[in-house]
């Protein structure tokens, strides 16, 4: 986001010893998120049939990715 290019906040991260670091606009690879999605649809198209409930194989996708 722009802001986070704003000199005061430059001046603000500099005053707290710290360092931004930008990554790519959009990198699946470095977003934590991208990976349980991923887990979870693994999860779903493995163990999902057409007898069960979606609602009933979701809560045991999240038990199995979190």
């Amino acid at each position: 986001a722009s802001f986070h290019q704003s000199s005061k906040i430059k001046e603000l991260i500099e005053k707290a010893r710290c360092k931004l670091i930008f990554l790519p606009p959009y990198s699946p690879d470095l977003n934590k998120i991208e990976k349980f999605w991923a887990r979870l649809k693994h999860y779903l198209r493995t163990t999902l049939s057409e007898f069960e409930s979606l609602e009933l194989a979701l809560n045991n996708a999240l038990k199995y990715v979190s």
